[in-house]
């Protein structure tokens, strides 16, 4: 029993911004498992006033198992940051959830959690403009272009994004196809006509990709996350994050 999941969302303060894409609530409604889709991005997370969490990005779909009332605070970083942020190879993340006590050490752990502290960290943080400027050109060309045009060759970048981001090139993309999927999917554009809509080269591989990342075909991904938005659960992928740290591997608009 229990009803439909409320989520909100907040824009970052200002200084937050570089590195941060929205501060999150959740409070769960309903016990069970959740469907939760990579995006790109990391999170902080609290889950009912307990340690500070840190969930990598993810390449890979997770089931998490919610509890009825819990609440879970998050700050959604931008993948460009994670690296910096947390003085770590982000890839050693991937696809897991870490208190940050055991990157850090318990006693600067709990010192984040003061506001003042943790405004300055992640005030001060700055990316490699490097990752950012290849993530953006990432988003709409391929590998070998994206090199010529920040000038950096195609190996640096994969281990620049993998070292920074926790994604290889290809990974982000993938990743960010899906994305867009969703995005058109949940803007009401039909199934057949959203293959190249989001950047795939058909609708077979639109349907690879889709169950590789999610578990599901994209028919029945549309179908689950309508019956979602009816119930009034968050429909996007991004509460997703925020879900999986009820489990014991929380992941990834």
């Amino acid at each position: 029993m229990g009803g439909p999941h409320a989520y909100r969302e907040h824009r970052p303060p200002p200084a937050w911004r570089h590195a941060v894409v929205c501060c999150w609530e959740l409070r769960v409604g309903t016990s069970g498992a959740q469907r939760v889709l990579p995006d790109g991005c990391a999170d902080l997370l609290i889950v009912d006033g307990g340690p500070l969490s840190v969930v990598g990005t993810a390449d890979a779909v997770d089931l998490p198992v919610l509890e009825r009332g819990a609440l879970v605070r998050g700050i959604r970083l931008r993948p460009e940051i994670v690296g910096v942020l947390l003085g770590e190879n982000a890839a050693r993340l991937r696809n897991t959830t870490v208190q940050l006590d055991d990157v850090f050490g318990a006693r600067r752990a709990r010192d984040m959690r003061r506001p003042e502290a943790l405004d300055r960290w992640l005030t001060e943080a700055r990316p490699d403009e490097r990752v950012a400027r290849a993530l953006r050109c990432l988003d709409s060309t391929d590998l070998e272009t994206t090199a010529r045009t920040i000038h950096v060759s195609p190996r640096q970048i994969r281990r620049l994004l993998l070292q920074h981001t926790g994604l290889s090139p290809k990974a982000f993309q993938r990743v960010r196809r899906l994305q867009r999927f969703v995005a058109l999917l949940e803007g009401g554009l039909p199934l057949a006509r959203i293959a190249p809509a989001a950047g795939y080269a058909d609708q077979p591989h639109l349907s690879r990709e889709v169950r590789a990342l999610t578990g599901l075909s994209p028919r029945a991904l549309a179908a689950e996350r309508c019956a979602r938005s009816t119930e009034g659960s968050p429909a996007s992928g991004r509460p997703a994050p925020a879900m999986g740290v009820v489990s014991s591997r929380p992941p990834g608009s």
